[in-house]
């Protein structure tokens, strides 16, 4: 400590005298630091223990009473007291210090000894991150009063600037407390960015003085999805003030998002003389995009926009303001009189210039306001806005693009970041669609490999995106969030070297019971690590793991659901023939996780499978192979692009080979993809499920005798998501994945 530092506050902390000992635990903190080291022996916390702060400022004091908080919250902890005191220090205490030329504003230094921890950092922020760590550091239940932490010395900084969490409030709507108990969790993992989205077709969802019918009139749909009951609601002023000011105190900034030029019909349902037509509209009461949007030709509209933009600064303090600019159909434009003469008078080549003016001024605005815009990576089209921040969500080029043009990007592509997509291959609730696991979360780089070093300074981070079309409850935001935001705050905060989903799978498991502790709903993990189907050999073993401390698994082999009557997991599973294999975890809470349903298939690696030839390129649709380069070649014993490694967007793929029929009798097959497939049997076309699309199911029946069958498929990825997926169901079968015994080469 300093000499000249004079003045300390503290807190002490009133704990019994018997100590609790983690030293032997795995330091399991999430995000992983940059460099930690174990340095030998515990730190106790005793009656005598001080907390320290080295400047008597009420940042600093709130900072040393969160660490007491946390402390008071464990079993066995009880009041705390606040005190001044001299120099002198004592025995044993927490000291949290800012050091104004310390490293960047974000990092920190935890140091833990035998008598005293001490925090460092350049900023509140720093201090805010460090108590984190050493907060999971912590027990979870403490056998005794008392607990110790192990001595270490960490020392850790973000790798990125912008660590954010989206949540999407127009479909459903969520209270001011859930609002809260979200910026927790997302404090507790260091992000620092809550994008928060107001406004969309299905609902205004912030009050703006000036125009009162938004909320009046745009707040409230009459149904949703036909099931004739009105739903609505809006955050007031006041109540987006408290929230705003919640997450400064921890250390997150908010990000409103108003949407323009389109998802707007709530906005001009309530004043449609800024559409195009005049309406009349009504609020949206069903998911996806409505060609109705501002009319880009009317001056009245950017002069309601700079009015309600001007309510939403004087709520957000944010640098950034995020105006959306995804998804907005241009047929209105085309057909407006006032869109085409604005085209005329300003030189436009087309609608897509049109939208890139409306952007810019919009930008012009806000920047001659000290604000900066943040869209969705549509914002390109027509040409981009001087000092906009790209959001990449419809794969990775989008950022690409910007970052090569030395624009700012937040990277956030729907097939690793949107939390709205399931996170099993079965028993998950309904949800938007896709697939995107927990690891598959983990494994996401937000650097593209095609942007050299300078241009890869223009990544600010990467962010999650929960939208809600599916999600009408708290519980299951909480279910959609967790534990992958922990996976998420990895990929953003830790070194890329340093990554390693095996152990970041060790260090998750305290974090299971430190979220039931905190009331969290997470998702529970299954038992099996994959769901569909497994290809193995005959008499392999099969094992499942509990995660969870104090759960079960049950399982069962005949097709049935598990229950606790079922047959306990307790060693690895001998199986000899094609088995479908269901497990589910049980905690002792009552929660269970979803059903891992696994169908185990045998197969003969001489003859099963199928070949498939994989290209690159840029399509609308499947394209004509013969006349592409084949970028590689090999097999696959089931239908599974992951199986094949493709890059992220523009890619084909083709499948041949043969299925076995076994029985006579009409078959119906179902062809699912994220974006265009098709599918022949016995050399001719069974399937047509192309073009650009999201996830979309297409289905034909056909009458088959038993026997071996030519079969193709093939597919193509633009950009977003990319799923390929093929089911069937027969005579004596039910509607099921095709297992991979039934593939063959020839």
């Amino acid at each position: 400590m300093k000499k000249h530092l004079t003045i300390f506050f503290l807190l002490t902390i009133l704990l019994a005298s018997s100590l609790y000992s983690q030293s032997k635990d795995v330091i399991s903190i999430i995000p992983k630091p940059v460099k930690i080291k174990v340095t030998g022996g515990v730190f106790n916390l005793t009656p005598a223990t001080k907390i320290l702060i080295n400047e008597p400022t009420d940042e600093l004091k709130k900072l040393g009473e969160l660490v007491a908080s946390n402390i008071h919250d464990l079993p066995g902890g009880k009041s705390l007291a606040t005190a001044k005191t001299n120099s002198a220090s004592p025995t044993s205490f927490i000291l949290l210090q800012i050091k104004k030329d310390f490293l960047t504003p974000e990092a920190y230094s935890l140091e833990i000894k035998p008598n005293k921890i001490t925090i460092t950092a350049g900023s509140g922020a720093g201090i805010f991150y460090a108590i984190q760590s050493l907060i999971q550091m912590m027990p979870i239940e403490p056998k005794q009063k008392n607990f110790s932490i192990p001595c270490a010395l960490i020392e850790d900084a973000p790798r990125f600037k912008w660590r954010g969490v989206h949540l999407d409030v127009c479909r459903h709507l969520f209270p001011v407390a859930f609002i809260k108990k979200y910026i927790d969790v997302l404090a507790m993992y260091k992000m620092n960015t809550f994008h928060w989205h107001l406004t969309d077709d299905q609902g205004w969802r912030i009050e703006i003085k000036k125009y009162p019918k938004l909320t009046e009139i745009g707040s409230i749909r009459k149904e949703t999805m036909g099931d004739g009951k009105p739903y609505g609601g809006f955050y007031t002023q006041d109540e987006i003030r408290e929230v705003v000011a919640y997450a400064k105190e921890n250390f997150i900034t908010v990000v409103p998002e108003i949407e323009m030029p389109g998802h707007a019909l709530a906005a001009i349902t309530a004043y449609p003389e800024f559409s195009c037509t005049g309406g009349p509209f009504g609020v949206g009461t069903k998911w996806g995009v409505y060609d109705d949007v501002f009319c880009a030709g009317n001056d009245k509209v950017f002069d309601f926009l700079e009015d309600v933009l001007t309510e939403v600064m004087d709520l957000f303090p944010s640098q950034y303001i995020h105006i959306g600019g995804d998804e907005c159909p241009k047929e209105r434009w085309k057909e407006c009189a006032k869109c085409q003469a604005r085209i005329k008078a300003e030189n436009l080549k087309d609608e897509f210039q049109l939208q890139s003016y409306f952007v810019q001024r919009i930008e012009k605005f806000l920047n001659s306001k000290g604000r900066k815009i943040i869209g969705w990576d549509e914002i390109l089209e027509g040409g981009l806005a001087p000092n906009a921040v790209v959001m990449s969500w419809r794969g990775v080029d989008g950022g690409i693009a910007a970052a090569k043009s030395k624009h700012n990007v937040v990277m956030s592509p729907g097939s690793y970041c949107y939390f709205d997509h399931y996170q099993g291959l079965s028993g998950e609730p309904k949800a938007f669609g896709g697939y995107t696991s927990l690891e598959k979360v983990y494994s996401y780089e937000p650097i593209p490999d095609s942007l050299n070093a300078e241009e890869s300074k223009y990544i600010l981070g990467a962010q999650a995106n929960l939208w809600t079309e599916y999600i009408e409850t708290t519980d299951q935001v909480e279910y959609m969030l967790l534990p992958r935001l922990l996976a998420l705050s990895e990929v953003v905060w830790s070194p890329k070297e340093l990554r390693n989903f095996n152990d970041f799978s060790k260090r998750i498991i305290k974090h299971y019971d430190i979220l039931s502790r905190k009331n969290y709903n997470y998702r529970v993990p299954t038992p099996l690590s994959e769901s569909g189907e497994l290809i193995v050999s005959k008499n392999q073993m099969i094992s499942m793991s509990k995660p969870i401390n104090k759960s079960s698994v049950y399982y069962t082999m005949d097709g049935t659901e598990p229950t606790t009557a079922s047959k306990k997991y307790l060693k690895p599973l001998i199986i000899s023939k094609p088995t479908l294999l269901k497990a589910k975890t049980f905690l002792k809470n009552g929660k269970t996780s979803a059903t891992s349903s696994l169908m185990i298939s045998i197969i003969d690696s001489t003859v099963n499978g199928l070949n498939y030839k994989y290209y690159e390129g840029n399509w609308s649709a499947i394209p004509n192979f013969d006349s592409l380069t084949t970028v590689r070649t090999g097999k696959i014993y089931k239908i599974s692009l992951s199986d094949i490694h493709p890059k992220e967007d523009n890619f084909a793929v083709t499948l041949d080979g043969f299925i076995k029929i076994e029985k006579d009798g009409a078959y119906t097959f179902y062809l699912n993809s994220d974006d265009g497939s098709k599918l022949f049997l016995n050399n001719n076309e069974l399937i047509n499920n192309d073009g650009l699309h999201g996830n979309k199911e297409v289905s034909a029946t056909i009458n088959l005798s038993a026997g071996k069958y030519p079969l193709r498929i093939l597919y193509f990825e633009s950009s977003g998501d990319q799923s390929l997926n093929l089911e069937y169901e027969g005579p004596g079968i039910s509607r099921r994945t095709i297992p991979a015994g039934s593939y063959f080469i020839n």
